[in-house]
């Protein structure tokens, strides 16, 4: 039964990229990308958890499977849902360029002061996770991304040496993480550029490349977390056996299934329905809070008394004894529990349902960015793309958190930078809103 839950995974996630190649323009919405990351990241472990379940069992090996299936499934499900026009037309409003130039310079000091103070501040940890100062920097360091997504836009619209100093300027810290081998920041800054240069010129890849990239992708993930910043040196110097026995090394790591975050996933499910003690979005709450609430400033005892602490929370770190304790089974530091595992730890095979929600958030931004130009959309569908990616491979309340922080920011930037003239109301293109909904 588990090889029959695993070919639908596979379906279902080839069904994403498929709905994505047959219309190019679709290779930058929700479904595809997420199919994407499912193929990339989930189904190689899929395939390895079958092969060497440890100590997991039957049954809990064909749930986590299942409820994979149904995830990726509902990714598709929540985009096809009609948007609202009402939510579109509060995502327009009338920019004044100067002011928009001045909030973005104003985001990139605020992104390289906490970049040097970053640097400059030694790592304090509480039971194993960053506490201190350091976590306030990189936090609000987050604004340099948002910064140089405005300058993408513009340096696309319109290629002058301002906007292309900006650009360079802007980009040059994302830069240096993606030298260093970060696999998200790499991935932030692919999509941020081809989703700009889409937006503005309406250019897509050819479809063997897209392919391409995604089988990339399957393979050289592995190396370059390997690799870390010795990936680009071995690029630069031209040895690709390097890199390639390297990522060959790390696949068959992967495929011995000794190290797998969807085992975690699947122990998660397995002890929440042994348990029956569901969240309910008390540990995604929970979530939300160990990041937004700074305990240096407002005290941890303030910020503890809002949180539920809930049990069986994969962000709770009693969560790792407790499935010891039942099943003797201790996840890998610095491995997460996906969000395969939170979303059934919070509602079960409901919980699949989030991933739909996030899919019909997406469409009202894409139908807002694409077909409305709307600043607030495009900006924040970069900011989020690789968010919801994040929401797959490290947990919902991962997404939740960055959504949070880029709405806030990207809300203030666009309620500066408004010009004098009334807030636009949008009017809808008959045609071209029906297309929006292909």
């Amino acid at each position: 039964m588990a090889e029959i839950y695993r070919n639908l995974l596979v379906i279902v996630c080839f069904g994403l990229l498929g709905w994505g190649l047959i219309r190019m323009e679709r290779i930058y919405q929700y479904p595809f990308f997420m199919g994407a990351i499912f193929i990339s990241f989930l189904l190689p472990q899929a395939f390895a958890l079958v092969n060497n379940p440890g100590l997991l069992d039957q049954t809990a090996l064909e749930r986590v499977l299942l409820v994979s299936s149904l995830c990726a499934a509902a990714c598709w499900l929540g985009y096809q849902g009609k948007p609202n026009i009402r939510w579109l037309s509060q995502f327009q409003t009338n920019i004044d360029k100067n002011k928009l130039f001045q909030a973005a310079n104003l985001l990139m000091f605020i992104g390289y002061l906490c970049y040097f103070l970053r640097q400059n501040t030694p790592d304090t940890t509480i039971d194993g996770s960053l506490t201190g100062a350091g976590t306030i920097y990189f936090f609000f360091g987050q604004t340099i991304y948002i910064a140089f997504s405005i300058f993408l836009l513009e340096v696309f619209k319109k290629p002058s040496i301002q906007n292309i100093i900006f650009t360079l300027l802007s980009g040059w810290i994302p830069l240096q993480r993606v030298l260093i081998g970060r696999r998200q920041t790499t991935m932030v800054l692919v999509i941020m550029i081809g989703f700009s240069f889409f937006l503005i010129r309406r250019y897509v890849p050819p479809r063997w490349l897209v392919i391409l990239a995604i089988f990339l992708m399957t393979v050289l993930i592995p190396a370059i977390g390997a690799m870390r910043g010795n990936l680009w040196d071995a690029v630069f110097s031209g040895e690709w056996q390097t890199i390639l026995s390297t990522s060959q090394k790390s696949l068959d790591t992967l495929n011995k299934g000794e190290i797998l975050e969807l085992r975690n996933a699947a122990f998660l499910i397995k002890a929440t329905a042994h348990l029956n003690l569901y969240g309910l979005g008390a540990g995604w709450w929970d979530a939300i809070i160990q990041t937004l609430i700074p305990g240096q400033i407002l005290g941890f005892g303030f910020k503890q008394s809002l949180q539920f602490n809930f049990l069986a929370g994969p962000n709770n770190l009693r969560t790792n004894n407790i499935l010891y304790d039942l099943y003797g089974y201790s996840w890998q530091s610095g491995t997460t529990p996906t969000g395969i595992g939170e979303s059934f730890v919070e509602f079960g095979y409901l919980g699949c349902l989030v991933f739909a929600l996030i899919g019909y958030f997406f469409k009202h931004l894409w139908v807002s960015a694409y077909y409305h130009k709307s600043l607030f959309s495009s900006l924040l569908y970069m900011g989020l793309i690789s968010s919801a990616m994040l929401s797959l491979t490290h947990g919902i309340g991962r997404f939740l958190q960055e959504a949070l922080f880029q709405i806030g920011v990207i809300s203030l930037v666009i309620f500066y930078s408004r010009s004098e003239q009334n807030k636009s109301r949008i009017f809808l293109d008959e045609k071209n809103f029906k297309n929006s909904f292909r």
